[in-house]
């Protein structure tokens, strides 16, 4: 019922879908894969918001105190350029809380609107925190334009915004040359590039939740220039996708012990599939909701699923 439509993340168990939905609107799918349920979430949209201009970010997360679920949309300028011109919003937050079936509007924005976030897929819960990695720009002392990578974080309990400031060899890349990730319950932060047709990753983790505290626990090559890090064991070894040269797609695994990369025999064609890693953990929630339930405005609806029609509709 679903098209074109991108994983957001996970947080507790459940992962977060947006797409295209049958009826022509625009959806978020909470789906827990423990218990095979899923729930619907129709986007939230803004008259003034203009398609070219800007740029939507989402998230999914869970309240600490409540284990509440939350949807996050954040719509900004896409081009600092626009950010002077333009009259009307710079920043939108909008929050989706499942207790209450509805969007709200958040007041709470970052410190400055000159940063800007990555798009969809980019996000990582760690410890309650939504994160993001973030481009801010800056003027410099000879009166031209630079720019750093900080992590912009948003509480799920609190709603407000937090900067984490990286490394400065990790600040001053290339913002492409940057991704973040979890490993066990830490945030980490992998820098990539390639030297002679090889992947090389470095592998930095935030010591102890402490923000502005990172740590380099190692360096690996991957002999092929089209590698990524779609995740982490439990033990800590990354989980890398490759293309081979017959353009299969490969997941193999990094041990940074022996130093040696581990092939899986896991593979698909190059041009249908791809592989997306998200941390997986059994969870009731949704347990109290029906199947198909669908949110939209406040109100709920029920949604048949063999002919794709709303059975009945309620407060």
């Amino acid at each position: 019922m679903l098209k074109c439509f991108s994983i957001i993340g996970s947080s507790h168990g459940l992962l977060c879908l947006y797409g295209w939905f049958f009826s022509g609107k625009d959806m978020f799918v909470l789906w827990n894969i423990s218990i095979r349920k899923a729930v619907d979430v129709v986007d939230h949209y803004e008259p003034d918001v203009r398609a070219g201009t800007y740029v939507s970010v989402m998230g999914v997360g869970v309240c600490r105190e409540t284990s509440v679920p939350k949807i996050v949309k954040i719509t900004h300028i896409k081009s600092g350029r626009h950010t002077e011109t333009l009259s009307a919003i710079s920043w939108q937050v909008v929050v989706f809380t499942l207790s209450t079936g509805a969007w709200r509007r958040s007041h709470n924005n970052p410190s400055r609107k000159s940063i800007r976030l990555s798009g969809l897929g980019s996000q990582v819960v760690v410890n309650g925190f939504l994160n993001w990695l973030a481009t801010d720009t800056v003027v410099n002392t000879d009166g031209g334009f630079g720019s750093y990578n900080p992590i912009v974080s948003f509480d799920m309990t609190s709603e407000e915004f937090r900067e984490v400031n990286l490394p400065q060899s990790l600040a001053h890349r290339p913002r492409y040359k940057l991704s973040i990730s979890k490993l066990i319950e830490s945030l980490v932060v992998l820098e990539h590039g390639v030297e002679a047709n090889n992947s090389i990753f470095g592998v930095w983790m935030m010591e102890d939740g402490v923000p502005n505290s990172f740590t380099k626990l190692f360096t690996f090559n991957v002999n092929t220039p089209h590698a990524s890090v779609r995740g982490f064991k439990k033990t800590g070894e990354p989980i890398i996708e490759i293309i081979d040269n017959d353009h299969r797609r490969q997941l193999v695994v990094y041990e940074p012990c022996s130093k040696r990369i581990n092939n899986h025999n896991i593979g698909f064609d190059a041009v249908n599939f791809s592989f997306f890693g998200y941390p997986y953990v059994d969870t009731l929630l949704l347990l109290d909701l029906r199947d198909l339930l669908i949110y939209n405005n406040g109100k709920r609806c029920l949604l048949q699923q063999r002919k794709h029609k709303a059975l009945e509709t309620f407060k």
